[in-house]
């Protein structure tokens, strides 16, 4: 990680941390590379307050360097991810800080070919921000527009139409997180002929994530039960993760779809190598699971760039994360909630089985997760007493059945700690101790 730039872009509080000077130097130089270069560059944004503000910035840096923004509005990440590369823009932006609190906002940048932009040159975009001298040169000849295309969502929209069916047979139950699924779903939906409600979908820019979508699920989790609903939806903010709660409330995250997804293409013919990528986050019982399904795995770091970059080299068709990022490579470079929604409703209506049918073979070993804020992430990692008490606990705590696992957050100044274990009492100790001794170590 960069000084701006983590694993998802450059995030931070929206006008202390991420200013609008920042948002300018990003878009000024995008404007011209390479070399000086007119480009034409896709932006969108989620609900966000703070979007106005970091839009007009990166638009007045895009066009004062020359190159033409076209303006989608108000959509999804992944609709960044397909449009680049479906409409042959040279970059994409996102305004977004994804399942973050509204006060938080961030950048994210694509590729030509629609994937993350690459580390180095993010380096020369956190060299430009710092430079005290704009050494970019400038013209009144040579000025870029700002295009608003509202035709642009819909051909994310039909992109996303082909790739489902008739699903009036289903009833659906979708929570749009206040955030950028509400201006895709209702239409979506519409054209698919499926029976649904929305809840969340009113954003006013500053209760997107607030006590719903993916990370807060028990607005979900209360109104499906006991109505007459098949299955319901959990978008984030940006709409690239999906978690999914069964009708009798029970959470299907992002391991559980990974495994129904894997066992239905292998029945197909379609899971490439007979193999999916996962994260060091993924549990211990999807592992246990797919070795059971004779289903291979190649583990990767936290973030859906690396999962997106390990099945593009292995050549492989599915990976994803158990925050519900799932990437299906072969239909677009990124994590789609709304795509991964499309293939779980034609799982279910093909194999005509329940949403609980598919999961059927999957055991979860309870994992807890405390967030400990701190200020210097490398030296809690690197502490001795820490790694000692890590070793100890494993040995004489999980004795085999089980693991810890300490990383620090790509986007904030957090350390994780996770356990997985036989019980929930064996977590919450082994994770307590570990906090405990962090906390210490703040102090």
């Amino acid at each position: 990680m960069g000084k701006y730039f983590g694993t998802d872009g450059v995030r931070g509080l929206a006008n202390k941390e991420l200013t609008s000077k920042i948002a300018y130097r990003i878009g000024r130089f995008l404007g011209q590379y390479p070399n000086g270069k007119k480009n034409r560059i896709l932006i969108a944004r989620d609900t966000r307050l703070s979007g106005d503000m970091l839009l007009a910035s990166l638009v007045a840096g895009i066009t004062a360097s020359g190159s033409d923004v076209y303006d989608e509005g108000v959509s999804s990440t992944p609709s960044i991810s397909y449009l680049v590369n479906h409409l042959n823009f040279d970059y994409g932006i996102m305004i977004s800080a994804s399942h973050n609190p509204y006060y938080d906002n961030g950048i994210k940048i694509f590729s030509s070919i629609g994937e993350k932009l690459s580390n180095d040159i993010e380096l020369l975009i956190e060299e430009y921000i710092d430079n005290d001298h704009d050494d970019l040169p400038t013209s009144p000849n040579h000025l870029g527009r700002w295009i608003k295309d509202d035709e642009l969502i819909n051909e994310y929209i039909n992109f996303l139409f082909h790739k489902g069916d008739d699903f009036s047979s289903l009833k659906v139950l979708v929570d749009g997180a206040n955030g950028s699924s509400s201006a895709i779903i209702p239409t979506l939906f519409k054209k698919f002929n499926i029976a649904f409600d929305c809840i969340n979908i009113h954003p006013n820019g500053v209760n997107i994530n607030e006590q719903c979508g993916s990370t807060h699920l028990k607005a979900l989790k209360e109104a499906i039960v006991n109505k007459d609903y098949d299955i319901g939806f959990a978008f984030d903010g940006d709409a690239d993760r999906l978690l999914v709660v069964a009708p009798n409330g029970e959470v299907i995250d992002g391991d559980a779809i990974l495994y129904m997804c894997a066992k239905y293409l292998k029945a197909n013919n379609k899971l490439n190598n007979n193999k999916i990528v996962i994260t060091v986050m993924s549990n211990l019982g999807l592992k246990k699971a797919l070795d059971e399904a004779n289903i291979g795995y190649e583990i990767t770091s936290v973030g859906d760039k690396y999962v997106q970059a390990k099945l593009k080299s292995d050549g492989l068709s599915l990976g994803g994360e158990q925050s519900g990022h799932i990437i299906f490579l072969d239909d677009l470079n990124t994590g789609d909630g709304i795509l991964s929604a499309i293939k779980i409703l034609m799982m279910m209506k093909e194999t005509k089985k329940s949403l609980l049918e598919l999961v059927e073979g999957l055991t979860i070993y309870p994992q807890k997760l405390r967030n400990v804020a701190v200020r210097n992430k490398e030296y809690i990692l690197n502490h001795d007493g820490l790694k000692k008490l890590i070793v100890k606990l494993e040995n004489e705590v999980l004795k085999g059945n089980g693991r810890i696992l300490l990383r620090a957050s790509g986007t904030e100044s957090l350390i994780r700690v996770m356990c997985e274990a036989e019980t929930n009492e064996i977590c919450e100790n082994v994770v307590n101790t570990l906090v405990n001794f962090i906390e210490d170590l703040i102090i």
